[in-house]
């Protein structure tokens, strides 16, 4: 006998439009260009650019995979599920510590941080309707995730 699974309380879609598939093309060209510089950096004379280079190369299939092709959120009781091209994750609330805004030429991101270390979940609100995100971090502010204060 299979266990009943659980109902969704809130799922947050991927926008289908234009200017989605716009976006994508502009952040590939943005990644492209990011990994030559890269590479670029990498053949230089000196030690500091290449390993900058280096690094910043490793990172790039992180930042357009994990960072930027969030397909879903689906929230649930006990935890929220992101759901991506390659793959799915699931994370509780109880781990999440907090949630940041953070914007840069491409993304305009919320930014999971978690209770310990390890990389914050990088959902971009460019991505989603402006209604449901909205509704999100209500949703977030409901299971005590709040907004990082630095003042605190």
């Amino acid at each position: 006998m299979q266990a009943e699974q659980e109902k969704p309380i809130f799922i947050m879609q991927r926008k289908k439009s234009l200017i989605i598939i716009l976006y994508y093309i502009f952040a590939i060209l943005w990644d492209l260009a990011t990994a030559f510089i890269c590479i670029i950096f990498m053949t230089l004379d000196n030690i500091i650019p290449n390993i900058i280079g280096l690094i910043f190369l490793i990172f790039l299939p992180y930042m357009f995979f994990c960072g930027f092709d969030i397909k879903e959120v689906v929230c649930y009781e006990d935890y929220l599920l992101v759901k991506r091209t390659l793959c799915s994750k699931k994370f509780f609330y109880t781990y999440i510590k907090d949630y940041w805004l953070f914007r840069s030429i491409i993304n305009n991101n919320i930014v999971l941080r978690f209770k310990k270390f390890r990389f914050g979940v990088h959902i971009n609100k460019n991505m989603f309707n402006k209604d449901d995100f909205i509704k999100f971090i209500q949703f977030l502010e409901q299971n005590k995730i709040n907004k990082l204060n630095y003042i605190n």
